[in-house]
């Protein structure tokens, strides 16, 4: 899509919905101030070891609703950082530009309703283990796509996409997307399960066309994603249990890769501060030893997969992490945890946020990655406003430190308002 038709669009549905009866129209938005701090920078492999900055975000969403039948949105989006020492990644900073900009239709059925929505707009499923808005990033994550929805009730969903994610361009509304060089498709349904009330399903497919992929650098990569997740969020027992397999190809290898998450947890509401222990596992494979590629692909997840701190992108390696929360007051929660975690294979590099090479194997090198502790807290004093202070520590391990590798410091601290 060009960088000039999003706005144009947008314009002119604006203004066509304001000429008419019957229409209303709504603004929101939120403002977001953030300060994050490291202390040895993708664990010390990066020449600026210690940065910290201070990011700024503000989004505006303007909808124009006729009924329930149709509806034209459009959100804008700003971002400026000051501090950062280290190059500015794309989306650090934006000059006013469309974070999304699309048209949506319901048409009810039966017992159901079809809604299709088109332009551009950001994609969130599961738990963002493969689809996440990016929201930890100063600007988030959008993709321009055609999506059509079938739902059912409150709790059955199955939706069918084609989307290009937008790339982030610093001056004013010139973002775009490039469906040439990146595409992705999916069909993705959510059901409930017939054991137990608040028991869930997601069976997804997910498509993903890259001709410039990390796995064949310059060459083309074609990986197909099935997956299937269990979950449950109401009380007293949580889980959250996802399997994943992936093939494909990539530059003329054949790709076999996949993942397994656990998840289960256990609210203890009877005791001070309501309790929660979980325990979350993950297995996700790597491997390449110039045959099959076995790395596993997280696609756009979410980069705080882990931890706050971020450090490692969930391919080739084990993650075991306790968690405890609490609940001091109905507007705080503090969240205390740590990661345990594993290369998968030591052919394969140790990967970071997004999915980027920190390391190249060393195939007779050690395997521990190290050890993340991390505490949060998150306080709500009012619905519109959020303070959020984070720090997670990596203690890192043989398979970093024999490579030069250091630990690794992360601090941060938000303050978000809507209105």
């Amino acid at each position: 899509m060009t960088k000039s038709a999003p706005l144009l669009i947008c314009l002119s549905l604006i203004a066509g919905a304001e000429a008419q009866e019957d229409w209303q129209f709504s603004i929101k938005g939120q403002a977001r101030t953030m300060y994050e701090s490291y202390h040895g920078l993708d664990f010390g492999f990066d020449p600026i070891k210690d940065d910290d900055w201070i990011h700024q975000r503000v989004q505006i969403m303007t909808t124009a609703d006729y009924g329930e039948s149709l509806r034209f949105a459009a959100e804008f989006t700003w971002g400026k950082m000051a501090g950062k020492e280290s190059p500015l990644a794309p989306p650090d900073e934006d000059d006013p530009d469309l974070l999304q900009c699309f048209i949506q239709g319901r048409l009810p059925l039966d017992e159901s309703t079809l809604e299709a929505r088109v332009g551009r707009q950001t994609l969130y499923y599961g738990s963002g283990r493969l689809l996440a808005a990016r929201e930890g990033a100063n600007q988030r994550l959008s993709h321009d796509a055609v999506l059509l929805s079938w739902q059912r009730g409150e709790n059955s969903r199955v939706d069918a996409f084609i989307a290009s994610p937008v790339r982030v361009e610093p001056d004013a509304f010139d973002n775009s997307s490039d469906p040439g060089e990146l595409l992705l498709w999916s069909v993705y349904a959510v059901t409930p399960l017939p054991w137990g009330r608040d028991n869930f399903a997601d069976i997804y497919y997910i498509g993903l066309r890259d001709e410039d992929s990390i796995f064949a650098p310059g060459g083309h990569e074609t990986r197909h994603t099935l997956g299937a997740r269990f979950w449950r969020t109401e009380g007293p027992w949580l889980h959250n249990t996802e399997l994943i397999a992936q093939f494909g190809d990539a530059g003329g290898r054949d790709i076999l890769a996949g993942a397994a998450s656990l998840g289960v947890g256990r609210e203890l509401s009877t005791l001070p501060w309501k309790p929660v222990p979980q325990l979350r596992a993950d297995v996700i494979s790597g491997g390449d030893k110039g045959g099959t590629i076995h790395s596993f692909h997280p696609l756009f997840q979410a980069n705080n997969y882990f931890n706050e701190g971020g450090f490692l992108s969930p391919s080739n390696l084990y993650n075991l992490n306790p968690l405890l929360g609490l609940h001091p007051c109905e507007q705080v929660e503090i969240s205390l945890g740590v990661n345990f975690q594993w290369l998968f294979s030591t052919h394969d590099s140790i990967y970071g946020p997004p999915l980027q090479r920190l390391a190249t194997p060393r195939p007779d090198g050690n395997r521990y990655l190290g050890t993340a502790f991390n505490a949060s807290v998150a306080w709500n004093p009012r619905k519109d406003l959020e303070y959020f202070l984070g720090y997670t520590h990596h203690e890192a391990g043989a398979a970093i430190e024999d490579i030069c590798g250091s630990s690794v410091d992360y601090v941060q601290a938000s303050f978000r308002l809507s209105f």
